[in-house]
């Protein structure tokens, strides 16, 4: 059945596809189909179909084509269309499954993304963890080398006394050596030299 054939009569008969599916107990939606040749009707429809149209059951189920059917540009032009439609549903498949994968594709990079983030967050976590040890290994340094620095000043301080103690003992033995047994010594001399010179006088 050539639904171009039904679809031109229509039209020539000035019959919109809801009138035509009023008169015939359908739908315009099935006028619809058995012009695009996606169905077929009834035996009981195609009764009523071919009276209102004005042809033959035989013309509207013949699919042949002399050449001068003013219907073939039709045939031609509706084929054209029809694969025209195709290649927009095609296309629009194609556009789907492309905004699908780029939706999944987004998806992935923002799980990546997150994931790069949250290690990037623990690296600067333990970044900070090890900061602090450091800061408190620096902290432990620069307390060890005042407490060496106190301990080195404390040496030289008690070296240095001790250095200082025995110069003065030294020094007091020195002057003790050379003056104080001296004198005692010219003391004696002197108490000697006067208990003669008595003992001379008493003669």
């Amino acid at each position: 059945m050539s639904g171009a054939r039904i679809k031109q009569y229509r039209e020539d008969n000035n019959y919109s596809q809801k009138d035509l599916a009023d008169m015939i107990g359908v739908s315009a939606r099935s006028i619809a189909r058995w012009e695009q040749n996606k169905s077929k009707p009834y035996s009981d429809e195609l009764k009523k179909l071919s009276q209102l149209l004005g042809i033959t059951e035989e013309e509207l189920l013949s699919e042949e084509n002399d050449g001068h059917d003013p219907l073939s540009k039709q045939i031609v032009l509706e084929k054209i269309s029809d694969g025209v439609d195709n290649l927009v549903s095609g296309q629009e498949s194609i556009n789907a499954s492309l905004m699908s994968h780029h939706d999944e594709y987004k998806k992935q990079q923002s799980e990546l993304i997150n994931e790069l983030q949250k290690q990037n967050r623990q690296l600067l976590n333990k970044l900070d963890e090890q900061s602090e040890i450091i800061s408190s290994y620096e902290k432990a340094l620069d307390s060890s080398k005042i407490e060496l620095q106190h301990k080195k000043i404390r040496t030289i301080t008690i070296v240095v006394t001790c250095l200082i103690i025995l110069i003065l003992a030294f020094g007091t033995w020195l002057f003790w050596r050379n003056y104080g047994f001296k004198g005692n010594y010219q003391e004696g001399e002197a108490l000697v030299g006067s208990a003669s010179i008595n003992e001379s006088d008493n003669q």
